[in-house]
């Protein structure tokens, strides 16, 4: 008789949604592994064995996000490693990728390591980080993807930091760069010269008023960095992906950019598709983002192109300042950004409850297609042979967005009091607990995650 499977985790009873699926299966877990997936799992384990009861509740792959800006080093007075992946254990994100717009920029293979160094013994979840493409750097890019760089964001468009756009020749010898290492390149796709020249003539005119934020920023500046930047990815061989188109406009340029052969991924944040320009009135200043939460008609082609499978990937953007920044009355010294890693899931489960995607939508936009991106190995999917991160949820919990809850370092919301239907229940790193409704669970476990190497992907 054969000897039952030396399991250490086993999770039964629950659903197991995929991208494509779900099913009434049992997980078992070896040495931060899934071993198997099916039915009947139980049987075949030892006495030993941990038992999860999944009764009644969903199991997702753990969630992906591309796009957070944890502000170490230099901003840590907004947030930091430690805090950051906290809010993303609790909101069942268990994977992040950091933005390199930190003070200094991690622009040189120097300043990578010395953000590893300082990030890695603080991560409650997996990370990767991003290098920037900047100014007469590609040689950094270089060493920077031999020290495991997830891949390289490139600002077209003013931020925080105030990384200027490198030049076109700049520009595309980083994309080369990025190119030869198989690695993403992530676009910021709106033209610097041409929003800044809008922004002086707003201030020049007296506009200090929240929505004036939206007036210097209309969607042609979008629409030319995003045609800008994929021709000279094509051109360069590189892997392009758009972070946090806006626009309807922009959006449609996409699709006419890949039915002539462009091959580019396309990405919508939480904030761009429950927001329209009418929170300006209600949230000031808060709500100001780059680029900027847009009319009505935007929001809907978006969701339009989430139907459609034009856009891969949700992200957060997730962005945090402190709470004095954040109330700042003059728009153009008011910053922008706001939390959000720990109400992304909570928040498409609500959207889900209100049949506007499905629960496979959520694992496909933010877990299995961000992990085939940006080739996490091990990420993204709930079959033998990946981490054992998941995420149980509770689909038919209500509640609300409570600040008082969250985790981040300073918790000022847009979304305070929503309310929600669908609750993270339980985030496991590996086959272990790092968050369940106690709060978060044991000392930083997370590991950083390299791509993995091109003949493997």
């Amino acid at each position: 008789m054969p000897h039952p499977a030396p399991y250490d985790l086993l999770l039964t009873g629950g659903t197991v949604v995929s991208h494509d699926g779900r099913h009434r299966h049992d997980i078992a877990v070896r040495d931060g592994r899934i071993a198997a997936v099916g039915e009947g799992l139980a049987a075949r384990a030892a006495g030993d064995v941990r038992v999860v009861d999944a009764g009644g509740l969903l199991v997702l792959p753990g969630l992906v996000d591309v796009h957070v800006h944890f502000r170490e080093p230099g901003m840590t007075e907004k947030e930091d490693f430690a805090s950051g992946t906290r809010a993303a254990a609790a909101g069942g994100v268990t994977t992040v990728v950091d933005m390199p717009n930190t003070v200094p920029p991690v622009a040189t293979a120097e300043e990578f390591r010395r953000k590893l160094s300082l990030v890695a013994p603080k991560a409650h979840v997996d990370f990767g980080l991003y290098g920037m493409l900047g100014q007469d750097n590609a040689e950094e890019m270089t060493a920077m993807a031999e020290l495991g760089a997830m891949g390289f964001k490139l600002f077209m468009g003013q931020t925080t930091g105030d990384n200027r756009c490198p030049d076109d020749a700049a520009i595309f010898r980083g994309l080369e760069a990025a190119a030869a290492a198989g690695l993403v390149v992530g676009a910021h796709a709106e033209n610097d010269h041409l929003l800044r020249m809008f922004i002086d003539r707003l201030r020049a005119s007296g506009r200090t008023d929240p929505r004036a934020h939206l007036v210097s920023r209309p969607a042609f500046v979008e629409v030319e960095a995003v045609t800008r930047i994929v021709t000279m990815a094509t051109e360069a061989g590189t892997k392009l992906h758009i972070h946090h188109l806006s626009t309807g406009a922009g959006l449609r340029r996409v699709r006419d950019l890949r039915a002539d052969g462009h091959r580019v991924s396309v990405e919508a944040l939480v904030a761009h598709l429950l927001f329209d320009d009418s929170a300006y009135d209600t949230h000031g200043n808060l709500i100001k983002l780059n680029p900027p939460i847009r009319p009505a008609e935007n929001v809907a082609e978006l969701w339009a192109g989430i139907a459609r499978g034009d856009v891969d990937v949700i992200a957060t953007d997730h962005a945090p300042h402190t709470p004095s920044e954040q109330a700042e009355g003059d728009v153009w010294c008011a910053h922008g950004g706001f939390i959000g890693v720990e109400t992304m899931l909570p928040l498409l489960l609500t959207t889900a409850a209100q049949g506007r995607l499905s629960v496979e939508d959520i694992v496909r936009l933010c877990s299995y297609t961000p992990a085939r991106r940006w080739s996490m190995p091990g990420k993204g999917q709930l079959a033998p042979g990946f981490d054992a991160d998941f995420v149980l949820v509770d689909p038919d919990a209500t509640g609300a967005v409570d600040p008082a809850t969250m985790h981040s370092r300073h918790n000022v919301t847009p979304y305070e009091g929503w309310p929600l239907t669908g609750a993270v229940v339980a985030t496991y790193l590996r086959g272990e607990s790092v968050y369940d409704k106690s709060g978060i669970v044991g000392a930083p476990r997370g590991r950083h995650v390299r791509p993995a190497p091109a003949g493997k992907r």
